[in-house]
């Protein structure tokens, strides 16, 4: 299980309150991307894996993420549908959705919003977040398209006033067939990011919804669902901890969150790619694992108790 990081100590006398929530915005400018099965089985993973307190707050107006945890097997997330009111400005849906984000907060270990991004939203309101997670299908069109989403919002997450959130793209309703790698590669990026583990395309994932979860596919089908969401719970406390302690860089990450081979994989990337390029950022991918013969890879730390 995941230890929390613990708030710095309150003075004498003051009330005593929960560690920080891990907040976690899964959004993207296009839907059909796989963003709700995302939501919805992250928000699953750290209840069923981890124990954790969970929230999903649905942020879209369809509600695709929150009718699935509502009509699946139930576990215990909390499910909160909140669709923006887009109608009152920038200003005013932004004021709404800090508000949900705050009052989940406050009751929950981990909170998943799952939010289709508009133009017409104030991109301030990303910094309440820790992880901003963008899924994106293998298409070079998509890919192109995430690009320009996210060059519009390259401020963000290239702060040095506030505390910016991890970008972390993950490569979703992938068929075992695409080059996750060869796509990545061949586009020039505004911004650096974490590239998670894939979100596999199986057939059988497609009969879950509103029934169980991702994670409790058997075999390789489970397994992979896993790492991927083990990745985001390593940067995200790994994030939580760098806030508390101010003296945490990205390069730390793998020693203050156990093992994680897509972690290790971005730091070397990291490294070796310290030098940035002129009139370009330098892109920061690591290469997503692929599923594995039926030989048990070696298993240690955080991944053994999760998965031995």
């Amino acid at each position: 299980m995941i230890d929390l990081p613990k708030p710095s100590s309150p003075p004498i006398g003051a009330v005593a309150t929960r560690p920080a929530a891990l907040k976690i915005l899964v959004t993207s400018r296009k839907g059909g991307v796989g963003k709700s099965t995302i939501s919805a089985n992250l928000a699953a993973f750290f209840k069923l894996q981890h124990k954790l307190t969970t929230t999903l707050l649905d942020l879209d107006l369809h509600g695709s993420s929150s009718d699935w945890l509502r009509e699946a097997r139930p576990i215990g997330v909390v499910v909160q549908h909140h669709p923006l009111p887009l109608d009152l400005g920038r200003k005013g849906a932004a004021m709404e959705a800090r508000r949900h984000l705050r009052h989940a907060a406050e009751s929950s270990d981990v909170v998943i919003a799952d939010l289709t991004w508009s133009d017409a939203l104030d991109g301030n309101w990303l910094f309440d977040y820790d992880i901003v997670l963008t899924p994106v299908s293998m298409s070079g069109i998509e890919v192109a398209a995430t690009i320009g989403f996210l060059s519009n919002l390259h401020w963000v997450f290239e702060s040095t006033v506030r505390t910016a959130p991890q970008l972390i793209i993950c490569p979703s309703r992938v068929d075992e067939s695409d080059s996750i790698s060869k796509i990545f590669t061949s586009q020039t990026f505004p911004i650096s990011f974490v590239l998670s583990p894939p979100v596999y395309n199986y057939k059988e994932a497609k009969f879950l919804f509103k029934k169980d979860y991702l994670s409790e596919l058997p075999g390789d089908q489970g397994t992979t669902f896993k790492t991927f969401a083990q990745s985001i719970a390593d940067v995200g406390f790994a994030h939580m901890r760098s806030k508390v302690r101010r003296n945490i860089s990205i390069g730390n990450l793998s020693k203050v969150s156990g093992d994680s081979a897509v972690l290790t994989q971005f730091m070397q990337q990291r490294t070796q790619s310290n030098v940035p390029k002129a009139n370009a950022t330098t892109t920061l991918v690591a290469e997503a694992p692929r599923p594995q013969p039926p030989e048990p890879p070696k298993k240690s730390g955080l991944f053994k108790r999760l998965f031995g």
